[in-house]
């Protein structure tokens, strides 16, 4: 299936899902009529509920701050989350719940990019500002770019921008023989359609078909072996946590030693606590936040470590740090323009003295014609060595 018959598909899904809940679109029309209340929508359960709530502490931690130091002329900010379990449907049904009930200002989420594929036309459609603060792929911004306002916003790296850093790294290495590997949902199908297009302008060619696999898994040999009958020199790869775990001790198992390298996903600590460290060495992934990286960014994590320790503490802390900002952001907004999602969109695009961020954006991190706070300038790429990631520097 190509993306764009994907995209089809997950858009008749939304619809679907507010004709089940009983709520057509057209029935959104002048719903909005926002309360202190800002929506949250995050995979919590799923195949990426470790991306979710890691977000939900750092979304709670700013609200937190924020309300403390007075809230919205004197009145609390209240935070309505809701759980999509990493289901493209949920998600719309949240959403729509989101708008037409709870009358929030603003929404942060999802976490995962098919999930964000099937929102962002209704928040779009109904004039709600989404803040992205995980999901990756592109036509996410992409897909009201041209829109006279955009009501999408993303504060995380993008698929382009990471799979960019990987092409950087194969170029200074000489590398030609270049293999991909993506999982089948949405996400890796997109991300399939940019790393083929990145990899034809970067002049390299791939010299095997990409390599598809389910996320559920357990065994990737037959894809690996196919990849080095073709004698790659090094793998890009679309794949969580948990696949990625898959091709590492798949790649042991055949004795395959060829690096490659994911998106920010595979460097998340539950890459290591499934893997182990022998299967975690060496693999490599794009990022935008280390816990060291500025001494706002030290002193976020150790506030998160304190508040969250009996349930991990910062165990994702790129993931925590993103969904921070992002609601900090929307709480900027709010303070200059109220609770009105039109006006907050037109604020969220026009904040340009944003100093305090934990992540490396710009004090500006939107314009009306770019709507992703993060971008090359705010990545690297970073590799597991011995249990622990590093900034690559080779």
């Amino acid at each position: 299936m190509t993306v764009n018959n994907l995209v089809r598909a997950i858009r008749r899904v939304a619809v679907g899902s507010l004709l089940a809940a009983g709520v057509a679109v057209a029935s959104l029309q002048g719903a909005i009529a926002a309360e202190l209340k800002l929506g949250v929508d995050l995979s919590l359960t799923g195949g990426t509920d470790d991306f979710g709530r890691g977000a939900r502490m750092g979304i709670e931690m700013a609200v937190k701050e924020y309300n403390a130091k007075g809230g919205y002329k004197g009145k609390p900010v209240e935070l309505a989350i809701y759980d999509d379990e990493t289901k493209p449907a949920k998600g719309v049904e949240n959403l729509t719940r989101l708008i037409t009930r709870d009358r929030v200002f603003a929404v942060i989420g999802p976490a995962n990019s098919g999930v964000a594929l099937a929102m962002i036309d209704i928040a779009q459609k109904q004039k709600m500002p989404l803040v992205v603060p995980l999901p990756t792929s592109e036509p996410i911004i992409g897909r009201y770019a041209n829109e006279a306002k955009h009501y999408i916003f993303r504060v995380t790296l993008n698929d382009g921008i990471q799979t960019q850093f990987m092409i950087d790294y194969i170029k200074r290495k000489g590398l030609k023989r270049i293999g991909l590997m993506h999982d089948s949902t949405g996400w890796g199908q997109s991300g399939r359609e940019t790393a083929v297009r990145l990899l034809k302008e970067a002049g390299i060619p791939l010299v095997a078909e990409p390599q598809v696999f389910d996320q559920n898994d357990t065994d990737m040999t037959a894809q690996l072996s196919k990849l080095r009958d073709a004698n790659v020199e090094f793998i890009v790869s679309y794949s969580l946590a948990p696949a990625g775990v898959q091709i590492a001790k798949s790649m042991q198992k055949i004795g395959m030693k060829t690096p490659w390298s994911g998106t920010w996903g595979v460097l998340a600590p539950n890459f290591l606590k499934l893997g182990g460290k022998e299967a975690a060495e060496g693999v490599m992934g794009v990022t935008s936040y280390t816990i060291d990286h500025s001494d706002k960014a030290k002193a976020f994590h150790e506030r998160v470590e304190a508040a969250y320790k009996d349930q991990g503490g910062d165990f994702f802390p790129v993931t925590t740090a993103q969904a921070y900002d992002a609601a900090r952001l929307v709480l900027k907004a709010l303070d200059k323009v109220g609770p009105d999602p039109v006006k907050v969109r037109d604020a969220i695009e026009a904040i340009d003295d944003f100093h305090e961020a934990v992540t490396k954006m710009h004090p500006r991190p939107f314009t009306k014609e770019n709507h992703e706070a993060l971008g090359a300038d705010t990545g690297f790429l970073a590799v597991w060595r011995d249990g622990k990631v590093f900034r690559v520097t080779d």
